[in-house]
């Protein structure tokens, strides 16, 4: 068996001691990017849901000052028609109302909030449109489709009001045909994963209801339209 000797003290370090110095670098090294590894899928978790809980709120942003600001615009030209521009199913909603800021604030279009596939999954999208006529053949013009929010499985409209005047506001599947905005807009969205951010349900409602140009006929209690 050897070992050191008074005169080896300056032969610097063994082979044994050097192995076991590149271990514990190793052990460090590991447990130092190990850590930075983990701390970096953090941060990347909890950026990515803050992102996206963002988005949540632009869109619920959007719809709650849309449907606020929903304008009780005639439906047709026909003078006879009382119907307000409003088609509210249980998938999808159309209404003329302001465009956001982000498309050109403060501008009527009949917009359209649907869902639709996009890619591998499905989204939602608000369609909108300015209500004039193309230069060409004096039709509607092309609607223009704007990403709303991905991963969506479905969305869900509801509408509060009167079924007619002989009854009381109750929660209703559909709100098309009508001489009135509904008093409410219930807004449910469904998303694809779990792991994204919950929708909580969102209830807005039409500062206007009626068009002022709408007078109410009292024999048969419909809308007469005054211009």
């Amino acid at each position: 068996m050897t070992g050191r000797t008074a005169g080896d003290d300056d032969a610097g370090f063994t082979l044994v001691e050097i192995l076991v110095a590149v271990a514990l670098i190793g052990l460090l090294s590991s447990l130092i990017f190990g850590g930075v590894g983990f701390g970096a899928r953090a941060w990347t978790k909890v950026e990515r849901r803050t992102i996206e809980g963002a988005d949540l709120g632009a869109v619920q942003g959007v719809f709650r000052r849309t449907i606020a600001a929903a304008f009780p615009a005639f439906a047709s030209s026909d003078p006879t028609d009382g119907s307000i521009a409003f088609e509210g199913e249980g998938a999808s909603l159309a209404l003329v109302a302001p465009l956001p800021a982000a498309i050109e604030a403060g501008v009527l279009a009949r917009e359209r909030f649907f869902v639709a596939q996009n890619g591998g999954a499905q989204a939602l999208f608000m369609g909108w449109r300015l209500d004039l006529p193309s230069a060409d053949e004096g039709t509607p013009l092309a609607e223009e489709t704007v990403l709303l929010l991905d991963h969506v499985r479905s969305a869900r409209f509801d509408y509060f009001g009167a079924p007619d005047d002989m009854q009381d506001p109750i929660w209703q599947e559909s709100w098309t045909g009508r001489p009135s905005l509904p008093q409410m807009v219930r807004v449910r969205i469904e998303r694809d994963d779990p792991r994204l951010p919950p929708w909580p349900d969102l209830v807005s409602q039409p500062r206007a209801t009626t068009n002022p140009a709408c007078v109410y006929d009292p024999v048969d209690a419909g809308c007469r339209r005054i211009r």
